[in-house]
């Protein structure tokens, strides 16, 4: 995956923290444990829907939130994100990851948690498509073989293809079996993608980088998911998070526990040790004291500290040490 350079006020910080210069100021904790806020989505019925073929991934959120708007969202190829435990990515690159690890990625690029996750391929979505007795793509009722090949082929007309598949197996009411999956989280998951039945698909909002890369339109999003799913109407809280601890990956179960509270990993990647036996939550100013109380209760571990220092990045810098248990 490439790594972009950040901002070099906060390579500053980030370089400083890691090397425990102490610069900051320890914060006396409350005798009460400080209340977690609420999460940007309580209600358990997103799935990510990852489906693999050979002209490369397709994605889309799925759920039935009971607005009339929209049933899913589609996650477009090639958008630059945070993969949460690994560092900058795409979107395709977050797809071929585990299910679990792919819905993380994609719940920390909208700021609103993905509980469930589904994962199959071409031949196995013509295999919904076939029980539906067919959908409409583009004018015309396709057989399941026909979406099947349809999707599998590469061209600059996939995303609208994409979008007139999922438009109609939603306009079809198709049933899912678990029979139709390669991998899910739970027994609920072919349940939740049958129940989005009648919604439409809309996709991301993004805006082009460079010739074949995209970015996400943040301020877009946060209001498409409130439409959509019936999320908070609010920006994530952005955090960097530092693996000061050596446990691969650590970045991820991180992601599980902040993401659902409001939180988006902005920026990954590694201390300048592995040596850090206590995990250091740094907030830039005194207002932003609170988001890392509130990290520090969501994580369970760590010590609250005020560097004074706008990073220019995040509100709140993670160096994750030996204390934080991924288990």
């Amino acid at each position: 995956m490439t790594r972009r350079l950040a901002p070099v006020a906060a390579v500053v910080l980030v370089l400083l923290l890691a090397a425990g210069i102490a610069f900051v100021t320890l914060v006396d904790r409350r005798s009460e444990p400080v209340e977690a806020s609420p999460a940007a989505f309580a209600p358990s019925t997103l799935t990510l829907l990852d489906v693999r073929t050979d002209a490369g991934p397709l994605l889309a959120v799925v759920g039935s939130s009971g607005t009339p708007t929209s049933a899913a969202v589609l996650i477009p190829s090639n958008v630059l994100i945070t993969i949460p435990g690994q560092g900058d990515g795409t979107t395709n690159e977050a797809a071929l990851l585990p299910g679990r690890e792919a819905a993380t990625s994609i719940a920390n690029l909208l700021g609103v948690w993905i509980p469930h996750y589904a994962v199959t391929n071409a031949a196995h979505l013509g295999r919904v498509v076939h029980r539906a007795g067919g959908i409409d793509v583009l004018g015309q009722t396709r057989s399941g073989g026909e979406v099947a090949e349809i999707l599998s082929t590469q061209g600059g007309g996939r995303p609208l293809q994409w979008r007139e598949v999922v438009d109609g197996l939603l306009a079809a009411g198709a049933m899912w079996h678990e029979t139709d999956l390669l991998e899910f989280d739970d027994p609920s998951v072919p349940g939740l993608l049958t129940a989005a039945a009648g919604g439409s698909a809309q996709p991301l909002p993004t805006e082009q980088v460079t010739r074949g890369l995209k970015q996400p339109s943040q301020d877009a999003i946060v209001a498409m998911m409130v439409t959509a799913f019936g999320a908070r109407d609010r920006t994530p809280i952005p955090v960097v998070v530092l693996n000061g601890s050596g446990v691969p990956g650590v970045g991820e179960p991180v992601a599980e526990r902040l993401i659902p509270a409001g939180f988006r990993i902005i920026m990954n990647g590694n201390a300048s040790s592995f040596d850090h036996e206590v995990t250091l939550i740094v907030a830039g100013t005194e207002e932003e004291q609170a988001s890392a109380e509130r990290v520090r209760d969501l994580l369970g571990v760590g010590e609250v500290s005020i560097s004074g220092i706008r990073s220019g990045l995040g509100d709140v810098t993670i160096v994750v040490g030996k204390d934080f248990q991924t288990g």
